[in-house]
Order: structure tokens, then C-alpha cells, then sequence
């Protein structure tokens, strides 16, 4: 019980915080950043923007890196077999590298983010049954102070 009334408190206290802070643009509650559950695998995908490019992207808390697709950011397949590949990722299999990208999520910009670039996504987008551009990670969803999804409205939200 003591649990259950913590965290009533402190979702209360990040999302009090969060409408104060609306105004300056640091956060997107209470409007969050919209997703959808996909029905054929249970994953949560969001519209975003990479390059200037509208995407799909799957919010992956396992994964430890944000992933885009080599088409999308169009890197070549013989680029990528020559790249330094990291030591751990998101379970995803096939040759990656790093690039930069700026993605856009909600009222959020990353510049010049680094990412992994993988070249098919294709088995993922398949299993799917939607096309996928990418996956955000961890590295992207650590940066903020309090990340939850809310399911009954279906909106990502990001507090820092």
C-alpha cells in the first residue's frame, strides 16, 4: 500500500512540475507525445522526424541505442561492413555503424545525434506488419528525469 500511494505521489508531483513547466517547453505533458500499440506485436510506435523526413520509430526500453535504418538515412550497405560495430545493442541482427542524424520527437530536437544505422529493418517492419524507420533506446530515454507511458490517454511522456 505504502508503494502504491509513492508513486501516486510522485507521478502527481512529475506531472504538477511538468504543467508548471509547460510554458517554457521543457515537457510535453499533459499533451505527451502520441503513440500507438501495434497489434500484430505489442510495440509501442511513435511519429517522429529524422532529417526532415517523417518516420515511424519503435520505443524500445531494452534497447541500449537508438537505431535508424540505413535507407532512411541513406548509408550504403558496404559502408556500414566496414564501420566499428557496438558491444552491445538491441537485439536487432545485421550490420550496423554509427552516424548522426537530427531527430525530432514532440517539441524535442536532437542535433546532430549519433545513432546506430542498421541496413534492414525489414524483418522487424515484416513482423510488424507497418514499416518501422528505427528504434529510440535508452540512450535516448535516459536523458530525461521521468519517462512513462500513458495508456489510457496513449502518450508518451518526457520530463526533465
Amino acid at each position: 500500500m505504502r508503494r502504491a500511494v509513492f508513486l501516486v505521489l510522485l507521478l502527481g508531483t512529475a506531472v504538477g512540475d511538468c504543467w508548471a513547466q509547460d510554458v517554457s517547453g521543457k515537457c510535453d505533458y499533459p499533451n505527451g507525445i502520441p503513440f500507438e500499440v501495434n497489434r500484430s506485436f505489442g510495440a509501442i510506435l511513435i511519429r517522429a522526424q529524422v532529417n526532415g523526413h517523417p518516420v515511424t520509430l519503435v520505443v524500445d526500453t531494452g534497447a541500449s541505442h537508438t537505431i535508424l535504418s540505413a535507407e532512411l538515412l541513406q548509408v550504403r550497405s558496404l559502408a556500414l561492413e566496414h564501420a566499428r560495430t557496438p558491444a552491445k545493442g538491441s537485439g536487432l541482427v545485421g550490420t550496423a555503424g554509427w552516424a548522426r542524424a537530427t531527430i525530432e520527437i514532440g517539441a524535442i530536437t536532437w542535433q546532430d545525434r549519433q545513432v546506430l544505422v542498421m541496413d534492414d529493418f525489414q524483418d522487424l517492419s515484416n513482423n510488424l506488419k507497418q514499416k518501422v524507420d528505427g528504434i529510440i533506446g535508452e540512450d535516448v530515454l535516459r536523458e530525461f528525469d521521468f519517462v512513462a507511458l500513458d495508456f489510457k490517454r496513449h502518450r508518451l511522456v518526457l520530463l526533465r
